[in-house]
């Protein structure tokens, strides 16, 4: 797994303590109670009308914030690891992968012919034009990439011997996009290298975006972030998300609070924990909940109420 796909797992625990209890929201929210796998209802360790209120702002602040602006219209992509591929076969050697994650490269190959036409086409058969990178720029990228960083290895260098414009999926904020890309030949690597032939600026990457988290206090120590969500029927009405909390918890019960406002979905969560009293391992757990939503979920965007920022599953098909 690696950082890109990580990036939107288990935030920090914010706390434990019992619970029971939960309200509808406020004017403007609607909610509908947690599906839980377990037989306790509600989230008494939690202020709902506080979490309410907090969705209201946060549903509130995002079409102004940084993301909110180009969410529906711009190329917004999760991670900049989804920039570049890693060879679907894996690597013919240990040196090869290491070199790959080192950015151990040199190019040995012919000045390549043409050159990546530069449109983004959209899931819905849609174009957007945009600027492209250089083979030799692409290059350059492909050898400071993150993907499998590992900038303490000794290597040997891995020759690169091939270039061509191609294409590449990457998911985005509006579904899977084929943007323009150079297709490498990389020794030792057992499957195609794609770099995309995007230049920063012409996307907005989802992990640069920097939001404080809430001051959270006021909804209780109950309390927890979420790190994804995915529609999980065909009825587009329920959704599963993932909490994150901390290790003391066998036994423990969780659930999953959700408000609808207007384009937004704002979720949470909250842990009871039966064993909070005791010592704790210092790592967390990750686990799954489903909450029902009052309609269906469409193109609105889904909000952590701990960041104010998405957990959309970012609907991707695989890469070319």
């Amino acid at each position: 797994m690696t950082r890109a796909r990580r990036r939107f797992t288990l935030l920090a625990c914010l706390g434990v303590t019992a619970l029971a209890g939960c309200s509808s929201g406020a004017s403007g929210v609607t909610s509908q109670p947690a599906s839980l796998a377990s037989a306790v209802p509600s989230p008494q360790g939690v202020d709902v009308a506080a979490f309410h209120a907090l969705a209201r702002q946060e549903a509130s602040d995002w079409p102004q914030s940084p993301l909110g602006k180009v969410w529906k219209t711009g190329l917004v992509i999760p991670s900049a690891d989804y920039l570049t591929s890693i060879p679907s076969g894996g690597f013919s050697s240990g040196n090869a992968k290491l070199a790959f994650g080192k950015g151990d490269f040199v190019y040995t190959g012919p000045p390549p012919s043409g050159a990546p036409a530069g449109v983004v086409t959209w899931h819905d058969g849609s174009t957007t034009k945009v600027p492209v990178l250089s083979e030799a720029q692409a290059f350059s990228a492909l050898k400071t990439n993150d993907v499998g960083r590992c900038p303490g290895c000794r290597t040997t260098p891995v020759a690169v011997t091939g270039a061509q414009p191609t294409t590449m999926a990457v998911p985005t904020s509006r579904g899977t996009a084929s943007v323009p890309a150079w297709e490498f030949t990389v020794s030792g690597a057992t499957g195609r290298v794609f770099r995309a032939a995007i230049p920063p600026g012409s996307y907005v990457l989802v992990d640069s975006v920097r939001q404080p988290i809430q001051k959270l206090g006021p909804l209780g120590k109950a309390f927890v972030g979420t790190t994804a969500a995915r529609m999980s029927s065909h009825d587009g009405r329920t959704l599963t998300i993932t909490l994150a909390a901390g290790p003391c918890n066998s036994g423990a019960t969780w659930g999953g609070l959700v408000a609808e406002v207007g384009d937004v979905v704002v979720v949470g969560g909250w842990i009871h924990d039966p064993h909070s009293g005791t010592a704790c391992t210092g790592t967390l757990t990750a686990t799954r909940v489903t909450v029902r939503l009052a309609t269906r979920l469409g193109d609105r965007v889904i909000l952590d109420a701990a960041t104010g920022l998405p957990v959309a599953p970012f609907p991707f098909h695989g890469r070319q």
